[in-house]
């Protein structure tokens, strides 16, 4: 029954469902407040399918908790975006493509810290928005290297924009989290 129903199971809405009806936690956020809280931000799909399906939301007690997921989420754009460096390498082997390439790799290394800082920071009570402000600047970091694909040599579209957007999404959603905890 269950292979079932998640073969009819195609919008991060519905998984949504599925997952909190499947696994909740007694004391978790209900799947209202969770709908709810992403109706709030600028992008509701988005919000539900990094937010509302990352399964440690089942445990999610409030928005300090879905902060931390958030914040991890943006943690997991950016190792997926250094990967990614990697996979390009061959496609961008010239000079300025190794260049920078080698730029975004040392600035994803210094995004990498500052995540980590802000994923410490959230976990303790009272620091959200200084973690706010960390995953902020963790994302300057990865600005930098999108920065570099348009100003030094010939303008290129970054190999790692999709991972970039993503986190700034995701620091939106950071936002409103911040904005319902200290109104």
């Amino acid at each position: 029954m269950a292979s079932m129903l998640i073969k009819h199971l195609t919008l991060p809405s519905s998984l949504l469902v599925f997952v909190f009806f499947a696994f909740t936690v007694a004391d978790a956020m209900s799947i209202k407040d969770m709908y709810a809280f992403c109706k709030d931000t600028d992008d509701v799909n988005f919000c539900l399918k990094y937010i509302g399906t990352d399964i440690r939301i089942l445990a999610a007690r409030d928005l300090h908790d879905v902060l931390v997921i958030a914040i991890s989420q943006c943690q997991i754009q950016l190792t997926k975006a250094t990967k990614q460096i990697n996979k390009v390498r061959q496609k961008f082997s010239g000079p300025i493509g190794t260049r920078r390439l080698y730029f975004c790799g040392k600035h994803y290394s210094l995004a990498s810290a500052f995540f980590q800082k802000a994923y410490e920071e959230a976990q303790e009570e009272g620091l959200e928005s200084i973690a706010q402000l960390s995953a902020v600047d963790g994302s300057h970091y990865m600005f930098k290297c999108e920065d570099e694909w348009k100003n030094n040599g010939p303008i290129q579209k970054s190999p790692f924009t999709f991972y970039y957007t993503n986190v700034v999404e995701l620091l939106s959603i950071i936002q409103v989290i911040i904005e319902k905890m200290y109104g």
